[in-house]
């Protein structure tokens, strides 16, 4: 098994798909927390200092990046796809480990 993992997630709604947000955003938590994840931060952007401004950011711990990646892999995940890709403009997913 490796190391726990940091799973980081920047994401900007397209405010013309609201619904197709909400429909992943109701999906993908529980697929997240059955995956063993931890809920860390769940928050919205209120300033950009430098870069790309993005609506949300979702912080979560996980026992190992092999969790997250099969999560992010699973045919669950796969059938929220076409809602993401509605209801986001963008949206980095990231997994991090301490340095």
């Amino acid at each position: 098994m490796s190391e726990n993992a940091t799973l980081v997630v920047t994401a900007t709604p397209n405010p013309d798909e609201m619904p197709s947000v909400q429909a992943y955003l109701q999906g993908v938590m529980p697929l997240l927390m059955g995956a063993g994840g931890k809920l860390v931060k769940r928050q919205k952007v209120g300033k950009v200092i430098n870069g790309n401004p993005s609506g949300m950011v979702l912080v979560m711990d996980f026992d190992s990046d092999d969790a997250v990646t099969e999560l992010f892999a699973s045919e669950a995940y796969r059938g929220l796809l076409a809602a993401r890709d509605k209801g986001f403009a963008e949206m980095n997913i990231l997994v991090t480990s301490d340095m």
